[in-house]
């Protein structure tokens, strides 16, 4: 598939540089990023959140972090929840399923983006495919993201257990 037609049209006209890097097939982001031996914290995923008024929100963490949606809403001032995967195939119609690039821009989308990705040498983002991560240097990086709202919206790393609290039964 390569990379996504509405991203690499945007990239374009932006003028932005980019380095295309292959990789096995992959699931998952994370395995992505191992896969291609990059550094999991330079690798920024795209979850994509919709709130009570409908509005699409796309946050952005590194690959090896879940979404702090607490976060997100204390930071915005809503209430965000995660958008269907079949929402996301209608939204992102030239994009693998799971394949989401965390550029909002090119899909109209508004970003949230975290601060630790703004302070990384270079960032990787999804192609659009299961096989190609696209490299932006720090300078291109934040240039496309110059103008929207970051914040700490990680929550624990991926791999860390994630522990609910049990109700216990008294008999």
């Amino acid at each position: 598939m390569g990379i996504a037609i509405t991203l690499k049209a945007y990239f374009t006209n932006e003028k932005i540089h980019y380095d295309t890097v292959k990789h096995r097939r992959a699931l998952t982001l994370l395995n992505s990023s191992r896969s291609a031996h990059l550094p999991a914290q330079e690798v920024a995923k795209a979850v994509l959140l919709q709130d009570d008024e409908g509005d699409y929100l796309m946050a952005s963490v590194p690959a090896n972090s879940r979404l702090s949606l607490i976060g997100v809403n204390n930071l915005t001032g809503k209430h965000y929840q995660l958008v269907s995967e079949y929402k996301l195939q209608e939204l992102f119609p030239d994009c693998s399923p799971g394949a989401i690039p965390a550029m909002g821009a090119p899909y109209k989308v508004k970003m949230l983006i975290d601060d630790s990705l703004l302070a990384s040498e270079s960032v990787y983002i999804e192609s659009g495919d299961h096989q190609n991560l696209l490299k932006l240097t720090h300078q291109e990086y934040n240039h496309l993201v110059a103008n929207m709202l970051h914040g700490d919206i990680r929550g624990t790393h991926v791999g860390v257990p994630h522990f609910r609290e049990r109700k216990s039964h008294d008999g």
